[in-house]
């Protein structure tokens, strides 16, 4: 029963057309970075440039739901406020387009406010194939995972402002904890963040899978 109605919550904050709360001024890190020790292949790191293509789809997604959203090239130089930090954890996958394989990221986003992490979560997307499929570029294939990435991190991030008290945006106090996504360690000059809002549960498999 708790996950059948944590599904339906997932899929009214996925249909909304506005955020559910107004909160201060949103920035999303744009673009992202690479989380420490990721091993990603050359040619798809210099040809496909994976951090715009995340920062670009997570921020185009965000800004639907949060028009006044803006864009932060660094995360230090935000001018307090909220931000949402985005960082590549790992990125599957060869050269060759959809012939050698399906392509796949692992990505968390860490809500920052005033400097201090107060939620986080972590999704992978991976490409599913389609009629297309085979035919689609490397770069390509990676582009459409990064733009379902940004859909469900702007779904969770409606979420995270429907389910948190008033107060939290402050740091007053937490939402409470769900099991659905395992905290993330905080970086060593972090304070631990609060524990993180379940990402959106799919509806079968996975509603915003990439092609």
């Amino acid at each position: 029963m708790k996950r059948t109605m944590t599904r339906m919550a997932w899929l009214v904050a996925a249909m909304s057309p506005a955020p559910l709360l107004a909160a201060e001024a949103l920035q999303v890190q744009v673009p992202a970075q690479y989380g420490d020790n990721v091993v990603v292949m050359g040619h798809i790191r210099n040809e496909c440039a994976l951090e715009g293509a995340i920062g670009k789809q997570v921020f185009d997604a965000v800004r639907k739901r949060y028009p006044d959203a803006t864009q932060v090239a660094d995360p230090a130089q935000a001018q307090g406020g909220r931000v949402l930090k985005l960082t590549i954890l790992a990125v599957e996958g060869y050269g060759g387009g959809g012939w050698s394989g399906s392509k796949a990221m692992t990505v968390r986003a860490d809500l920052v406010q005033d400097g201090v992490v107060v939620q986080s979560g972590v999704r992978r997307e991976r490409s599913r194939g389609g009629i297309l499929g085979p035919a689609r570029g490397t770069c390509s294939i990676f582009e459409l995972v990064a733009e379902s990435l940004g859909q469900q991190f702007a779904a969770w991030l409606v979420y995270v402002d429907g389910k948190a008290p008033a107060s939290n945006a402050a740091g007053a106090s937490t939402p409470p904890p769900s099991p659905a996504v395992e905290p993330t360690a905080p970086a060593a000059d972090q304070p631990p963040p609060a524990e993180p809002a379940p990402l959106p549960a799919p509806a079968g498999d996975n509603p915003q899978s990439a092609s």
